[in-house]
């Protein structure tokens, strides 16, 4: 496998095989994720889970974080190349999900979870104070994180770009504008 089908895997694998291998990741992202405490309310975003939440609650939103993804950038990817199809445009939306979840993951090592928390802990202080390794810790962390989110946008931007035959430059502004929206407009549905 080179680097190119690492960041493009929409071009050397069929849809359907890309279709079943994007289901299980979100049933694996979202059974881990509920497992931790965490739900996915938008894309590339995980929260922490309500507790009084039941399983089908948080089933039925991250169902809906999949579908209005789809939808919305199936919507577009028709204005760009009528022959879209939806299977090209949630293929993408699930695959794209499945590397959130090492961030989730991540956050639950110890030292990572310790240095956040006393950075939460702190805020109160008019002077906060932190350790250097807490400084390092969420440094590093962050920049992981940054980093697997910016290779689950790619994911997405790629597949959908194969999907739509995606070329100009202002179809490239309004997918990100779309994509930025939907990922901050979401977190408020819940």
């Amino acid at each position: 496998m080179n680097w190119k089908t690492i960041f493009n895997p929409f071009v050397k694998f069929d849809e359907k095989k890309l279709l079943l291998a994007g289901i299980g990741s979100a049933i694996i992202v979202f059974s881990i994720s509920y497992l931790l405490g965490y739900q996915m309310d938008s894309l590339f975003h995980f929260n922490y889970l309500n507790k009084k939440d039941s399983l089908l609650k948080s089933i039925g939103y991250t169902l809906l974080v999949y579908a209005i993804s789809s939808f919305v950038f199936y919507i577009y990817g028709k204005i760009i190349n009528k022959k879209t199809r939806f299977i090209d445009i949630i293929t993408p939306v699930l695959i794209s999900q499945c590397v959130g979840i090492f961030v989730v993951l991540l956050s639950e090592i110890p030292l990572v979870k310790n240095a956040q928390q006393e950075i939460l802990s702190s805020t109160e202080n008019i002077a906060p104070h932190f350790s250097p390794l807490t400084l390092i810790t969420i440094l590093v962390f962050s920049i992981l994180s940054l980093t697997i989110s910016v290779y689950g946008i790619a994911l997405f931007y790629n597949g959908f770009k194969t999907a739509t035959n995606m070329k100009n430059w202002y179809h490239i502004v309004v997918f990100a504008i779309l994509l930025l929206t939907l990922m901050i407009s979401m977190q408020f549905l819940q």
